[in-house]
């Protein structure tokens, strides 16, 4: 009779279900955002080929790939969720699991159910496309449950993830025009990818330092924890300053219309003061936090700006 009246509250718990919980853990306005990335690959792939006919032709690529995108990057969010639910228990104690609104196994069986969807819809957009978030998955499986820990590692595995879409989004281009699919990536391209990376590179070390106490859980080896907030800081400054200048290379290059000029001093002013904010404190939390946010917004301008690019030169 113990033994029943002690496993009943487990029981009920896990059989409750909370809608909430399945909405905030996939964290939908980062993949509503992160899914641009491949609409703003595809047009500027369009641009750049300048065959295929119109861009109209193209409305199931841009629609596909972004479903892609949304459910990959859904997956990825709870799976690494569910590797980092101790540390959440400290950091973040409101998340779905370490707040018990979903079970490890609800977790788990939700993971399938968006790779699957997501994979499905890569599949319509080409076969080498789906190999490629096939791979991609992967990838993000084996960060969250290992890679995450060794720091500067696991901070590259979260910049790329995102700015991935760009690449992912040229490629399904390429192929579905059939280019050579070792052309399919122009220039500019490769210049967002690195700007928006090295931005998001930026942001993941500041978190770094902002998470410290909740890091030693899991032991994850951030630049702060191994090597102290005023590296975190100097490094961080390092690479927002760069992708500064890889995204004012985009203009230089000729690659963006100086008709755009307010998207360039509006991104790079964000960036330079993401990166100048944690060198005023870079053990202080509220600098910390200037910083993560300005490059979030940063990155986010930049986006917006490839998106405008080529369809400021197709409709102009």
């Amino acid at each position: 009779m113990l033994e029943m009246t002690e496993s009943s509250p487990v029981t009920a718990r896990e059989k409750r279900f909370y809608p909430t919980a399945f909405l905030s853990i996939i964290r939908p306005q980062n993949c509503i955002i992160g899914g641009l990335t491949v609409i703003a690959g595809v047009a500027m792939a369009y641009r750049m080929a300048e065959v295929g006919g119109s861009i109209a032709n193209f409305l199931p690529l841009f629609i596909y790939g972004y479903i892609t995108y949304f459910f990959v990057a859904a997956g990825g969010n709870v799976v690494n969720d569910i590797f980092d639910v101790e540390v959440d228990r400290i950091n973040r104690p409101h998340r779905a699991l370490p707040s018990g609104r979903m079970t490890i196994r609800q977790a788990w069986i939700y993971v399938v159910f968006l790779s699957m969807t997501g994979l499905l819809f890569a599949i319509l957009t080409g076969p080498y496309s789906a190999l490629i978030v096939f791979c991609f998955l992967i990838i993000g499986y084996a960060y969250a449950a290992k890679v995450k820990t060794l720091g500067l590692a696991g901070n590259f595995m979260v910049a790329f993830s995102f700015a991935f879409g760009i690449l992912y989004g040229a490629f399904a281009y390429g192929e579905t025009i059939g280019l050579p699919l070792a052309t399919a990536i122009p220039t500019p391209h490769w210049l967002f990818f690195f700007t928006a990376f090295l931005i998001l590179q930026a942001r993941e070390t500041i978190k770094g330092a902002e998470d410290v106490e909740g890091d030693r859980a899991r032991d994850v080896r951030t630049i702060a924890r191994v090597y102290g907030y005023n590296v975190s800081a100097a490094v961080a400054a390092s690479l927002n300053f760069i992708g500064v200048l890889s995204y004012i290379l985009i203009w230089i290059l000729g690659f963006a219309s100086w008709d755009l000029w307010p998207l360039l001093l509006l991104g790079a002013a964000i960036v330079i003061g993401a990166g100048i904010a944690p060198l005023t404190g870079p053990d202080n939390k509220r600098a910390l936090l200037i910083g993560s946010t300005l490059d979030k917004v940063g990155a986010l301008v930049g986006l917006i700006a490839f998106v405008i690019i080529p369809l400021y030169a197709i409709l102009i």
